[in-house]
């Protein structure tokens, strides 16, 4: 597979990141990090040499250990090691390390639907699912309706699936507990089990919580698969995780106990993973529409200190065919080429056209024709090939 955009596009946000960082935006710096961390994995996923999937595993792996350690912001899941206690059973002495699993922390203003750029249909589907049986109690149970679902958000990278999700939670005040599927996996496969039972355990003791898998392909691939599939062991996982998925069942009061996952390779997921009672509802995310890009590009750069031809409009209009994830990047950019101005002028730096410019050209869109081509065939229900 030609990984050569998503190469350039991995390049290009880590340059950014550590401008960024560089110039004392710590937190514009972990987002591009970040992003440049989830390149960097899927471009180890997809790769066809041994020796290109171990060079960007690691990246990733630096990458990430180094916005823990250097910028601030709560991790959605925290690894920590357990105490030594007399109290502790001899199967807890023997397995130190196991997760203990945190939900991220609100923001000061919480995500809710309204801070999602358009996708006007998977919020309308979502709200009927999950918030209309929460929201209307006694006619859900009119019609044995039960809070809580489980969702499989899917669609490019970079166009919201995470946001949608913390926007989920926002709009129900229910706990979120963001894993990324790949933290799951231990090299003694028994500390993985572990490690699953423990995020259940602890998810079930809320009132409202939802577990959100991202990745989800990288532990749910087809068992059959060749190329990207589990050998022997990983196949074990994935039976320890659809007995836990089987087992997360509605509740029979009011409670919300809600699984959503994400991946940009539905085709990958093995067909067990999505049969009824699992992973059945399948809601695509797509591009952002016009409407959806002005949002986003107001959203950035509205209000900041802009040349009079600036024209936001225009700019949303030429960021057609980009993640969500993208664009708000690329406005990260135009407003660092500003900020770096301004920091050796000592004064207030106005953005310009020549910033829009800059930006749009040092940005790769690693989501091409034949990637989209895949999902509509995929909606379509037509067989899709890696």
């Amino acid at each position: 597979m030609n990984n050569s955009a998503k190469v350039e596009a991995y390049k290009s946000f880590y340059e950014t990141a550590k401008e960024m960082y560089a110039a004392g935006d710590i937190m514009g710096a972990r987002d591009a990090f970040l992003r440049a961390a989830e390149l960097a994995d899927d471009i180890s996923q997809t790769a066809t040499t041994n020796d290109v999937k171990l060079e960007y595993h690691k990246n990733a792996v630096k990458i990430l250990n180094f916005v823990r350690t250097n910028c601030s912001g709560r991790k959605p899941v925290k690894m920590t090691q357990k105490p030594n206690s007399e109290n502790k059973s001899e199967e807890e002495k023997n397995d130190d390390g196991i997760a203990e699993f945190k939900p991220i922390e609100p923001d000061e203003n919480k995500i809710t639907f309204a801070d999602v750029a358009g996708l006007d249909d998977v919020k309308e589907q979502i709200r009927f699912k999950v918030l209309a049986p929460m929201n209307n109690p006694e006619l859900a149970k009119a019609y044995n309706i039960k809070p809580g679902a489980k969702i499989m958000l899917y669609g490019p990278p970079g166009t919201g699936k995470t946001f949608i999700a913390r926007a989920i939670a926002g709009e129900v005040d229910a706990k979120f507990y963001a894993i990324n599927c790949q933290d799951l996996i231990s090299k003694y496969m028994g500390d993985s089990s572990k490690q699953l039972d423990a995020l259940f355990n602890t998810a079930l003791k809320n009132e409202r919580a939802i577990i959100f898998f991202d990745e989800f392909d990288s532990v749910a691939s087809k068992r059959s698969d060749s190329t990207g599939g589990v050998d022997a062991e990983m196949s074990r996982f994935v039976a320890t995780f659809l007995t836990k998925v089987d087992g997360f069942k509605k509740s029979k009061t009011n409670k919300m106990l809600l699984l959503i996952s994400a991946t940009n390779r539905p085709w990958a997921i093995d067909s067990a993973m999505v049969r009824g009672g699992r992973f059945d509802t399948q809601i695509y995310v797509g591009l952002p529409d016009k409407g959806a890009r002005e949002f986003m590009v107001n959203k950035s750069l509205k209000g900041l200190p802009k040349n009079d031809d600036v024209d936001l409009v225009k700019f949303a209009e030429s960021l057609v065919g980009f993640g969500g994830g993208d664009i708000t990047a690329i406005c990260e950019k135009v407003k660092l080429e500003a900020y770096k101005r301004a920091i050796r002028s000592s004064k207030i730096e106005n953005i310009t056209n020549d910033d829009l410019e800059k930006a749009m050209k040092n940005t790769r869109n690693v989501i091409t024709d034949e990637e989209l081509a895949k999902f509509e065939a995929y909606r379509n229900g037509d067989d899709v090939a890696e």
